[in-house]
């Protein structure tokens, strides 16, 4: 996580009306941030208002179904979230459920930087991205 996730965090928490000393803190906190004060603040934040940190792959997980559900919000941003989700998968996963952003990837990367060989067009990548990205979200097996 970068430290601005933290401050991002702190901020969401409050709107949704959770509060603590360390909480505000966090959320008022600006650029440049220092990681270890960012951290000590959001670990404070955490005993404070009594819950327990979420795994890494439950925050990997939960990050990309909001990837999904920005791709079928905003189809402008389809590639670019797609490929966040492939980062995110190629760091925290390694099964076979999840080689489907890989092959879009590929894809991207195939209509981006190669030579195209599949004869792609932008408006048939952004729309296995958005049907993908309604597939998964559908069957929700994300946060299980």
């Amino acid at each position: 996580m970068e430290p601005i996730d933290y401050v991002n965090w702190a901020c969401e928490m409050l709107a949704n009306g959770i509060s603590s000393t360390s909480l505000n803190i966090l959320s008022s906190l600006r650029e440049p941030l220092n990681i270890f004060e960012v951290e000590d603040y959001f670990y404070r934040a955490v005993k404070e208002i009594d819950i327990q940190e979420p795994s890494h792959e439950y925050c990997a997980k939960y990050f990309i179904r909001y990837l999904l559900k920005q791709i079928i919000d905003d189809e402008y941003k389809a590639i670019d979230n797609a490929y966040e989700i492939y980062k995110v998968i190629r760091e925290h996963f390694i099964n076979d459920e999840w080689n489907v952003w890989y092959e879009i990837s590929e894809m991207i990367d195939d209509y981006q930087f190669g030579d195209n060989v599949m004869n792609i067009t932008g408006k048939t990548l952004i729309s296995s991205i958005v049907n993908e990205a309604n597939k998964q979200l559908k069957l929700n097996f994300l946060l299980n």
